[in-house]
């Protein structure tokens, strides 16, 4: 369902996107005049008269360009601000999910079960060999100190 609902828009806005052209096309053709404009005060120093004569297609081309320079300014902010807000929300729930698995022992800890029912003999003497190696290490340290 939503893939051709994102063909049939895609194919929507193609097919709009040609007829604009077409129609624009039609009317810079048969428009095709050279118009006077007004130069404003502040732009009075780019030109030596007042009134300059500017071709209508161009005149029509360059505001057209300067909407859709706005627009997809727009979009593009927009679509910043949304992938953005969806990155800030990532890190928030990977903080939330980092924390919890920080609390993770304190919260849920491991269940009997999982322990040995038996100690393992070998493991026990390891551990007291390694309990009497960082005792005697540490009645040295004190000793030359």
């Amino acid at each position: 369902m939503i893939r051709w609902l994102r063909i049939a828009a895609k194919a929507t806005a193609t097919l709009a996107f040609i007829a604009l052209g077409i129609l624009v096309g039609l009317f810079l053709v048969a428009n095709g005049s050279w118009v006077p404009v007004d130069v404003p005060p502040w732009l009075a120093d780019l030109t030596p008269e007042p009134r300059v004569q500017v071709w209508l297609p161009a005149l029509i081309a360059g505001w057209l360009v300067a909407t859709l320079v706005l627009a997809v300014l727009l979009l593009w902010s927009m679509y910043y601000v949304w992938r953005r807000r969806q990155y800030e929300s990532l890190v928030a729930r990977l903080e939330r999910e980092l924390a919890r698995l920080r609390n993770l022992p304190l919260a849920e800890p491991s269940p009997l079960e999982d322990l040995p029912e038996t100690p393992d003999p070998g493991a026990a003497r390891v551990l007291a060999a390694i309990d009497r190696a960082v005792d005697a290490e540490d009645e040295r340290d004190e000793a030359s100190a």
